[in-house]
């Protein structure tokens, strides 16, 4: 019995030596088909951990002990997944690399700088994931692009710049469950039968025409919108194919119409003169402005900062300027200004006496320069004689009431008393175009300070101070939705572009309750709840379409990014609904959040979380199953007081609590959904009187 013992030993430890060769080869060989990976990429800092050392022996990339390879994921000795979503990488991806992982599951090339065509991923046969959404990848889709992809089950090629049409070989992906293809320029007519499987489906924001099969009628319409000549039931008043003389007329008028972009580009050359210093000007969203990162998710120039975007400051908030030169400026500002508020005519209307009161003659002759442009029209600082700053905003598409529900409407908005709204203060009623005058806020809006120039206003957007804009933001909101219960949409327009930060941060949202007075066949898309997802499919704009804008500020607080959304034609940005929606499902939430917040506060990723599972019920695609606003601000109260409490604790913990923490702590104690105070005590405590400091 000795005899076969020992040769069954023998045999046993054979063949774990050989078993710990292959692993061995095994790890050798993926660390050098990372190696070939990376070799692909340009700008591929971010991947300075993937290299073999001499330390590691057999060890890479997955036995454990080894050292950490950015982004690769394995499971038992194994890599099983790639994720290298949101590294700036460019240049190509070397699918002949990939291939060698036999094991291969999920790959994520998301939010980063690819071009060109897409690569052969078809050749992964085995994948089951891919996400190469955010690039600019361009070209057709081969015919046969799906037959042999029988493992995929997602598939997220959207934000890119694909055309050509839709491969009819989508149907053979018999596993296929989550196909997004949105934002990109795919053709032509969709193919007759989806994948069997199929559960979401996204093609919205291509170039497609016809009728939906009815196969795919079973996704929601939304999914479908903003193809110009795509019918998801086709109707009399809206063409199905795309007319081919249109092309031809355009030519016989564009000699024409270039004539009157001619004189157009002139006569606003010439406002722009009168009205602007050189010194004035809107600073280019360069990457020099958020530290040489040169992410393509910045927002245009004309988003970026709400208020002043002076080069240089003066000492004063006011504004105060000397010397003959300025003043020759002045009074060229006063003519320009003078005649496009129409030479003076009609009175200024005072619809709320917080900065006292003041006329149309005090605007006229006020230090003016143009700050921005939104969806409404053209915007101004101006610093009058007595020293009040105010914003006047030019509005040309609030024509849709009639003068008297206008002036109704203005009074209502102007009363409001709010700790988070910033009411009008005047207007100025002509029919053809209204002034809006509101308080100057000088640290400007939530957008410039979370996307601009990032420097003390960005550092102190800490994860407190970011859970006390939440709150006001969702207190000011639901505030509305009580006071405008019955607008078609309360507020209309919330985003961050219109949410200003009072000296303490505190949240103060404008342009709000316009939604009645916008004429939207003028201006479809001014007005940022209306680009909701049941607006686009057709639907009426409804009093949810606030919640989903809600939800996507509380992505843009959660992950520092901009969002997709508030750009119209432009490329750029994040599709945060998208991008948090697969994060959560594949259960990598955490990698979403701002570095910036977690760097600092480790210990708040569960109430992040949270808070970050509160934004996505609120951006849900349908919008019925939303919560209402009510219960999306009392979740937010929730989240933030619980989240709150925990800093408390910390700060506790490490010997006391900081001033500011526990001030912001009072606040959230102190804090309901009537939380409401006079116009006075919102000026007294903003510091918004003192302009000097």
């Amino acid at each position: 019995m000795a005899q076969p013992l020992l040769l069954l030993l023998l045999a046993a430890a054979a063949a774990a030596a050989v078993a710990v060769v292959a692993v061995a080869q095994t790890n050798m060989a993926d660390a050098e088909a990372l190696m070939q990976l990376k070799k692909s990429f340009t700008n591929s800092s971010s991947l300075s951990s993937w290299l073999i050392t001499n330390t590691d022996g057999d060890k890479s990339p997955c036995a454990p002990g080894s050292h950490e390879w950015h982004g690769v994921v394995c499971s038992r000795g194994k890599v099983t997944g790639l994720r290298l979503n949101g590294l700036r990488l460019g240049g190509t991806v070397d699918v002949g690399a990939l291939v060698g992982f036999h094991n291969l599951r999920s790959v994520s090339f998301a939010g980063n700088n690819f071009s060109g065509p897409l690569p052969a991923v078809d050749r992964l046969t085995s994948i089951k994931s891919m996400f190469f959404s955010d690039n600019q990848f361009t070209g057709v889709l081969p015919d046969d692009f799906f037959s042999k992809l029988s493992h995929l089950k997602k598939l997220w090629l959207d934000h890119n710049e694909l055309s050509g049409a839709i491969p009819a070989s989508i149907a053979q992906a018999t596993s296929l469950l989550e196909l997004h293809l949105a934002h990109n320029a795919f053709s032509g007519e969709l193919p007759p039968l989806p994948p069997p499987a199929l559960k979401v489906f996204d093609i919205s924001w291509n170039d497609l025409e016809g009728v939906v099969p009815e196969a795919f009628r079973k996704f929601d319409a939304g999914r479908f919108g903003g193809n110009q000549y795509l019918c998801y039931v086709p109707t009399s008043d809206r063409p199905c194919k795309r007319v081919q003389a249109a092309a031809a007329s355009s030519s016989k008028r564009s000699p024409m119409a270039f004539v009157t972009l001619l004189v157009s580009v002139v006569v606003v050359a010439l406002v722009l003169c009168l009205c602007c210093n050189r010194s004035s000007r809107v600073h280019d969203f360069d990457p020099a402005h958020r530290g040489g990162d040169g992410l393509d998710e910045r927002p245009p120039v004309y988003m970026v900062k709400q208020f002043s975007t002076t080069g240089k400051r003066s000492a004063s908030w006011l504004g105060k300027r000397t010397g003959s030169s300025l003043r020759g400026h002045r009074r060229a500002a006063s003519a320009a200004k003078a005649d496009e508020l129409g030479g003076g005519a009609g009175e200024l209307v005072i619809v709320n006496n917080c900065k006292g009161v003041f006329g149309l003659t005090d605007l006229m002759k006020a230090a003016a320069e143009v700050i921005g442009s939104g969806g409404h029209g053209s915007a101004y600082k101006a610093v009058m004689a007595n020293g009040v700053a105010v914003v006047v905003k030019r509005a040309r598409d609030m024509n849709r009431a009639t003068k008297d529900a206008f002036e109704a409407e203005m009074k209502r908005l102007g009363a409001m008393s709010h700790a988070n709204l910033l009411p009008p203060l005047a207007y100025h009623y002509r029919r053809d175009e209204k002034l809006l005058v509101y308080e100057y806020i000088p640290k400007g809006s939530l957008l410039y300070v979370l996307h601009g120039d990032r420097g003390m206003d960005y550092a102190g957007l800490d994860w407190p101070t970011r859970l006390k804009v939440a709150v006001g933001v969702a207190r000011g909101t639901a505030f509305l939705h009580g006071e405008l219960a019955g607008h078609e949409v309360p507020h209309g327009n919330l985003k961050s572009a219109n949410i200003l930060l009072a000296p303490d941060f505190e949240p103060l949202l404008v342009d709000f309750g316009y939604s009645g007075l916008i004429n939207h066949m003028q201006s479809p898309n001014s007005m940022i709840a209306r680009r909701a997802p049941e607006c686009a499919a057709g639907h009426p704009v409804g009093a949810k379409a606030d919640v989903y804008c809600l939800g996507i500020v509380l992505l843009e607080l959660l992950t520092g990014k901009f969002p997709s959304l508030y750009l119209q034609n432009a490329k750029g940005g994040t599709d945060l609904v998208m991008w948090a929606t697969s994060a959560i499902a594949d259960g990598y939430e955490r990698d979403l959040f701002d570095k910036a917040i977690t760097s600092a506060w480790k210990f708040a990723l569960p109430d992040m979380a949270r808070l970050m599972r509160v934004a996505v019920d609120c951006v849900e695609t349908d919008a019925d199953k939303r919560p209402d606003m009510k219960v999306a601000a009392a979740r937010v109260e929730e989240v933030v007081a619980a989240a709150m409490a925990t800093v408390r604790e910390r700060h506790q913990a490490a010997g006391g609590e900081s001033s500011r923490s526990s001030s912001h702590a009072q606040y959230v104690r102190d804090g309901s959904m009537q939380r409401i105070t006079s116009v006075g005590e919102q000026s007294s405590r903003r510091g918004s009187n003192d302009y000097s400091s």
